[in-house]
């Protein structure tokens, strides 16, 4: 498995964000004591939201503009001699029916490759950037409650309890969005509250994480109109740093909300000093929030200075410094327990599942190679192979592929989703077959991760047939061909060798390995 390179410290790095209104490019150096200076920074206005949320595609017009820009960034990073950059585009590209031509484009004429920011890796970033700045301040691990990330094209939605998030949506509702979809006299406060209504966002996370009715929660905002929500609640002069955060009483929020839904755009617009659209959009952000502050039993409300563009930088920082560090592993796991708690899965059974796949996982990297990220993917499948069987235990592996394959996973990539869903489809029943398109599709490195997680996921299966834990002690032996499992004596193993011998024998011809159970002493 190949090791991330790790930056010499001080270096100089870039961030390109291409969003659904502006392009932005940060450049700054990092130093020994992983502090961040800020070099120099340049924005410009395009709307790709218009085009996309509006008409589905980035238009030949705007894509030239975009381009443009881009080269322009591309000479500045140049002129620094930039060692490392990321060009990221959220909420709008990734939408685009055309973004596949648009990064093209760009690639060709800036020479720099832009990379979509899916909605689960931008969560996840502005998670760990915010959990990170409220730790150093506030017992954030002791604290209950939801995080709104509240962008110009998307809304992303969390909830996290004992410093771990838990349940992660995105909402196709952002601050510009319904303007660029209908017009500046198409949008209401109706059509926010019933986008918001339409995602049954209560009752999912009573189904996901048993909030009940008259939970006390706190309630976080992130996002540039909720900093100047935030700021005009607080009679702040200036807005908050990045580094820097604000914790208010949601009646105080609540009630600058409201005054802000009563007031003409044209008058926010000069009581704030913006331009009309940019008052249109703090309206929009109030709309939100004060369906949050109204539907949930909000306690605190805290509104954290973390940007998309800080946490990008954040991310870029902890890579270059931890390569081989998962401070997100936990939250994902605790995603997933979430998630097989609404469809009624045996807990017990997915974490004994899980821990003995790490264990073969780590036996085998010796051996054999895999592709990065494999032992987190096969994790994830773990924990969720069985959920299918809330709609029907024959065919349940197949209706599990199925609910992987459409759900959201923060910090999982769309094809690695899919590579998830597939594996969890071959834990039981046959083997991948060319007459299998949910596998055939795969690119030929894909079939082979799926190949081999699968096989380990069927073994793990039938190891734990019993749901009794029985192989929560073993021990792994390979001698010559033969892969012996080692478990404590402690009565018939017959299920669990016949099992074995019904599943091991994708694990056989992909690892050309023998499958052996053998009872130790107890001491083991």
């Amino acid at each position: 498995m190949k090791k991330r390179k790790r930056f010499a410290v001080p270096f100089q790095a870039g961030i390109v964000d291409v969003g659904a209104h502006s392009i932005r490019l940060d450049i700054f150096e990092v130093s020994s004591d992983e502090k961040i200076e800020l070099l120099e920074s340049l924005s410009r206005t395009v709307n790709l939201g218009y085009d996309v949320f509006r008409n589905g595609q980035v238009s030949p017009e705007t894509l030239a503009r975009l381009s443009s820009v881009m080269t322009d960034f591309s000479r500045k990073l140049g002129e620094y001699r930039i060692r490392f950059h990321r060009v990221v585009a959220t909420s709008a590209i990734r939408e685009a029916f055309n973004r596949e031509l648009v990064m093209n484009r760009i690639r060709n004429d800036s020479g720099l490759e832009l990379e979509i920011l899916e909605a689960q890796e931008e969560t996840k970033i502005s998670y760990l950037s915010m959990r990170e700045l409220l730790r150093r301040k506030l017992d954030f691990d002791s604290l209950t409650g939801i995080c709104l990330i509240v962008g110009t094209g998307s809304l992303l939605v969390s909830y996290f309890e004992k410093g771990l998030m838990r349940f992660s949506e995105e909402v196709p509702l952002g601050t510009v969005r319904l303007f660029d979809a209908l017009g500046s006299f198409g949008v209401s406060a109706e059509q926010v509250v019933g986008t918001l209504n339409s995602q049954d966002i209560r009752q999912r996370l009573a189904e996901c994480v048993g909030i009940a009715p008259d939970q006390p929660v706190t309630l976080i905002g992130m996002g540039a109109s909720v900093r100047i929500l935030a700021g005009m609640a607080a009679g702040a002069a200036a807005e908050l740093s990045e580094e820097e955060f604000a914790v208010m009483e949601p009646g105080v929020v609540a009630g600058t909300v409201r005054r802000v839904m009563g007031i003409e755009d044209s008058q926010l617009a000069g009581e704030l000093k913006l331009p009309v659209d940019a008052a249109s959009s703090v309206a929009v952000c109030a709309w939100i929030l004060n369906y949050f502050l109204e539907e949930f039993n909000c306690v605190d409300f805290i509104c954290p200075g973390t940007t998309t563009r800080s946490a990008l930088i954040h991310d870029l920082v902890r890579r270059s410094r931890f390569p081989d560090a998962r401070p997100f592993h936990d939250d994902l796991i605790a995603v997933c327990d979430a998630i097989g708690r609404k469809y009624g899965f045996d807990p017990d059974h997915a974490e004994q599942v899980s821990e003995i796949s790490v264990k073969f996982f780590e036996k085998l990297k010796r051996n054999f190679d895999f592709a990065p990220r494999s032992l987190l993917l096969l994790e994830v499948a773990a924990r969720l192979h069985d959920i299918g069987r809330f709609v029907d235990t024959r065919q349940h592996h197949k209706h599990s592929w199925y609910l992987i394959s459409n759900m959201q996973l923060p910090g999982i990539s769309d094809r690695e989703q899919q590579l998830i869903a597939t594996i969890s489809r071959y834990h039981r029943k046959s083997v991948p077959k060319v007459s299998h398109p949910e596998y055939t599709g795969l690119s030929a490195e894909d079939k082979v991760t799926v190949l081999k997680l699968a096989s380990i996921l069927r073994v793990a299966d039938a190891l734990d047939c019993s749901r009794h834990g029985r192989f929560a002690k073993m021990r792994l032996v390979m001698r010559g061909h033969t892969l012996t499992v080692m478990v404590p004596e402690s009565g018939d193993f017959r299920s669990e060798r016949l099992y074995l011998e019904l599943k091991g024998g994708l694990f056989s011809q992909v690892f050309g390995l023998e499958l052996k159970i053998e009872e130790a002493p107890l001491s083991l």
